[in-house]
């Protein structure tokens, strides 16, 4: 028998039997998030009441929050109310997620505010009450939360499917559906009630009114609870009905006259009191009383509306009794009123930051005075990581800035807080917006690289290689005019633009300093003058030590991507490590995500598959929760690469898909280069060889990656004797090496030889690809290399030497799960009359394909002797789904120690 509420509320049955369901599975273990959705009035804080009860009689604990209409709320106000009473399990949270939830809170100043952290850190807190008993999570009028705190409760939203949690978001049409259905499992509409449920409700509030006044109110109120409630109390028993004239209004703007028709009855005073309360709605009890005192009033003002129930004190607040109350009354007062109100709050609230948006409020025209306050009102919200209030700060100083300069200044700021708080369109807009109003060269160059950052990341297009060229001119600086050629200069390499904008960028890279020595300077020059090199990659990466700016990232991205031009792959993976590390430290987890992708790829490229895929996996994993197309995009492609050299076509397949899904149908070069040669491998193991050659030609478009991947055209022209592809690659091979000195692209060349040659020149080739494979480290392409020689060896009845080659490079595709590979050197040494059975033990062998990319890289952590929480914190996972991983992988290995990791998962 289900538990009911001590007041059965009308006419929602149907709801009621949805939430005690989903409350039920909840308790089960089963959790998830429902939006309930209906208009002003409908019933959902009478619902969301009933729900409480409901969840307290089945043993869940009830944490809550409410937004409420005040732009002055501060970011992560409504988290902190939220999660307030769970704090009490802080100390069990990992060391950076619980150090971003203090900073958040005020409680520190030492911590850094990632979202992912913060997010991970909420989640945390929830998962460990949890484990005590299951958890309702109430967020009321959710579309009135501030920005930062309804961002964080939409991420907890989507994780809830496998904790004994469930949480109920309300919001009304318009101003949550589309915002936040897509986070939650499901939308409870609240619909209206109907005329006898109407009649039902009615007479239980006023029992007395004759049968016209009721059928009046029930045809007026449109099933609207409220509506019906207050029109029934509000009219005598036998008259007209308030908020009912022949004047056609909608329902809300017909139950704000209703409620205005009482306030009109109230005294001056209590009407300029209640204008303080609805104003100041964060307020305590104590900051509205002291703003009464500054405007000649005091709390017995209150007393003629509280015995109307208009107001009431609660959890040290006025509150209204309904928010049209309170939106009715600000509406219909007057500008000189409003500001008075807000001034006289200003006055009197403690934190600063919403003092200074009581100050905005009562402004009226330019004020250069508050735009500053708002500036350090921003700036305090910045440090706290809610980087959409410090947006939104900056906007209104905007606002109130009397000069053009300050005015772009501040939206330039506005812009790149928008950008980092994942909102890429809202600060493209802002972006818009400030160009033709900057001036200053550091407000041009600060907005060019908030721009340059969102081409980098997202689909926005922003200013092409040759505009950013003519912004450098402009620029007096020599060091700003070095950023913006750098950015032009990697918009062209990501791009694949023509030789002649190459020329241009590198020309005037030249002009600005002559002697080449900046390490900037060098980038941009080796990103379009291949060959060059940037020198020694460590005392370049120190230019970078103790500043890490946010364009940073990105120069120190292209500082690898300049090492990978030339084919360096040791300090390419150099660079990509370093990045990745030191934006991990910084909690900069959109930039790790990129750095990730970058090591991740380049590892894949070179060979270590496993390492590889643990990379690209978790900077997908990032890439989607951060809203990184680009990096999610090209993770996927390395991702697909790996999947197809491993034969999991399937996986592959799945890969390609995301390509498209976060990359969108155009992508970057780069990415379209690496997922046409993950399509030709799964061309290859089809034998669709023709096919495959046409993919390998598209690689074109990325020209390291045409190279790396033009080893494969070898062999494919020997079967289908298209010989003209591959010699027009060997042709730009050739070149590369000549110009890098490169050892990666020495192996794949000579490989490639040695398999079209015959005799005695195959041989030669061969070796010489073993040997520059040895040198380069470049596993797989060296057993790939032997592999071949293996095989025309064993033809030319070399057994000996034959099998040799064939079990290292058996070796090597076991080791890293290359499946087709392994067959085929397996088949060739069992013919060789080798024995292939003394493969690594089994446990190592599958461990790739037995474990999830992200099962897998936790075990590993777990094997160096990591403990649950450190592995969380240094992969953005809570501990307990990090504990949850752990446990299927040792069901997969068939251990039931972490002891026992690092034998099944050590490398041969």
């Amino acid at each position: 028998m289900s538990l009911q509420s001590p007041v059965r509320l009308i006419g929602r049955d149907a709801e009621t039997s949805a939430v005690i369901a989903a409350l039920d599975r909840a308790a089960g273990g089963h959790g998830g998030a429902l939006l309930v959705q209906g208009e002003a009035g409908i019933g959902k804080t009478a619902f969301m009441e009933s729900v409480r009860t409901q969840a307290i009689g089945r043993g869940f604990e009830v944490v809550e929050c409410a937004g409420v209409r005040d732009a002055s709320s501060a970011g992560f106000a409504g988290l902190h109310q939220l999660l307030q009473p769970l704090l009490r399990h802080l100390e069990t949270v990992p060391s950076r997620q619980a150090g971003a939830i203090r900073t958040a809170f005020g409680m520190s100043d030492d911590g850094d505010v990632d979202r992912l952290l913060l997010g991970l850190g909420a989640l945390g807190l929830l998962e460990e009450t949890a484990a005590e008993s299951p958890v309702l999570v109430i967020a009321e009028d959710i579309h009135w939360l501030d920005s930062s705190s309804a961002d964080v409760i939409g991420f907890l939203a989507r994780r809830l499917s496998g904790l004994p949690v469930l949480m109920i978001a309300t919001a009304r049409p318009g101003q949550g559906e589309t915002d936040f259905a897509t986070r939650f499992g499901g939308l409870l509409p609240l619909a209206p009630l109907s005329d006898a449920d109407s009649l039902k409700l009615i007479e239980q509030s006023s029992p007395t009114l004759e049968a016209r006044v009721r059928d009046l109110i029930v045809s007026n109120s449109l099933g609207n609870p409220l509506a019906l409630t207050e029109f029934a109390i509000s009219a005598p028993p036998s008259s007209a009905v308030p908020g009912l004239t022949g004047e056609w209004l909608p329902l809300t703007g017909r139950l704000e006259e209703t409620f205005l028709s009482e306030i009109r009855q109230l005294p001056e005073s209590t009407r300029q009191a209640l204008l303080v309360a609805a104003a100041g709605q964060r307020a305590s009890l104590r900051e509205v009383i002291a703003s009464l005192h500054v405007l000649g009033l005091s709390e017995r003002d209150f007393v003629p509306a509280e015995r109307l129930k208009l107001i009431q004190v609660r959890d040290g607040e006025y509150r209204f009794r309904h928010p049209l109350v309170s939106s009715a009354l600000y509406s219909a007062s007057d500008s000189g009123s409003r500001a008075d109100t807000h001034s006289a709050l200003a006055a009197s609230v403690t934190d600063p930051t919403r003092a200074a948006w009581h100050r905005a409020a009562a402004a009226s025209g330019w004020d250069e005075d508050v735009a500053r306050e708002l500036d350090h009102a921003a700036e305090a919200e910045e440090r706290r990581g809610a980087r959409i209030e410090a947006a939104a700060a900056w906007q209104r100083a905007a606002d109130l800035s009397p000069i053009t300069t300050d005015r772009a200044h501040r939206i330039a700021l506005a812009a790149e807080a928008t950008r980092q708080a994942g909102a890429p369109d809202a600060a493209a807009a802002l972006i818009a917006e400030a160009i033709p109003l900057a001036e200053g060269d550091d407000d041009v160059l600060r907005l060019a690289r908030t721009e340059w950052m969102l081409s980098q990341t997202t689909a926005h297009q922003g200013r092409s290689a040759l505009d950013l060229v003519g912004l450098a001119g402009e620029l007096h600086d020599r060091d700003d005019r070095i950023e913006a050629l750098v950015f032009a200069a990697v918009r062209a390499y990501i791009l694949g633009e023509p030789a002649e904008v190459r020329s241009v960028i590198a020309r005037e890279l030249w002009q600005v300093d002559p002697s080449g020595d900046d390490v900037f300077q060098r980038i941009g020059l080796t990103l379009m003058e291949p060959g060059r090199g940037t020198g020694d990659v460590e005392i370049a990466l120190r230019a970078f030590e103790g500043r890490l700016r946010q364009t940073d990232s990105v120069l120190i991205n292209c500082l690898a991507f300049s090492a990978e031009e030339v084919s360096d792959l040791w300090a390419a993976e150099t660079v990509w490590d370093a990045a990745t590390r030191a934006f991990h430290a910084a909690a900069r987890t959109s930039d790790e995500a990129t750095g990730l992708c970058g090591r991740g790829g380049l590892r894949i490229i070179a060979g270590h598959l496993t390492a590889g895929l643990a990379d690209v996996e978790q900077a997908l994993h990032l890439s989607r929760e951060l809203n990184l197309g680009v990096v999610g995009g090209m993770a996927a492609a390395f991702i697909a690469r790996a999947r197809a050299q491993r034969g999991e076509a399937e996986l592959a397949r799945e890969a390609l898909q995301t390509v498209l899904e976060q990359a969108g149908p155009q992508p970057f070069a780069r990415i379209a280069a690496t997922a046409a040669w993950a399509a030709a491998q799964l061309a290859i193991d089809e034998g669709r060889s023709d096919v495959a050659i046409d993919e390998l030609v598209k690689t074109r478009v990325n020209e390291p990656i045409a190279l790396w991947a033009g080893g494969d055209l070898a062999e494919l022209s020997v079967r289908t004797g298209r010989r003209v592809e591959v010699d027009e690659w060997l042709e730009r091979a050739d070149r590369a090496i000549e110009a890098t000195d490169s050892d990666h692209l020495r192996v794949v060349v000579a490989r490639s030889r040695g398999i079209m040659a015959e005799g005695e020149e195959s041989t030669t080739h061969f070796e010489a690809a073993i040997e520059a494979g040895m040198r380069a480290g470049s596993t797989v392409e060296l057993a790939r290399a032997r592999l071949h020689f293996g095989e025309r060896l064993r033809r030319d009845r070399r057994i000996v030497q034959a099998r040799t080659e064939l079990w290292e490079a058996l070796r090597v595709f076991e080791a890293e799960s290359i499946r087709p590979l392994a067959e085929r050197a397996s088949a060739e040494l069992r013919a060789a009359g080798g024995v292939d059975s003394s493969r690594i033990g089994p446990a190592r062998v599958e461990a790739g394909r037995l474990l999830t990319a992200q099962e897998l890289l936790v075990a590993r952590l777990a094997a160096e002797g990591l403990t649950n929480r450190e592995i969380a914190d240094q992969i953005y996972l809570s501990h307990r789904t990090v504990g949850a991983h752990l446990h299927r992988a040792f069901a997969k290995l068939g251990i039931s120690r972490r002891s026992q990791l690092a034998t099944v998962l050590a490398p041969n």
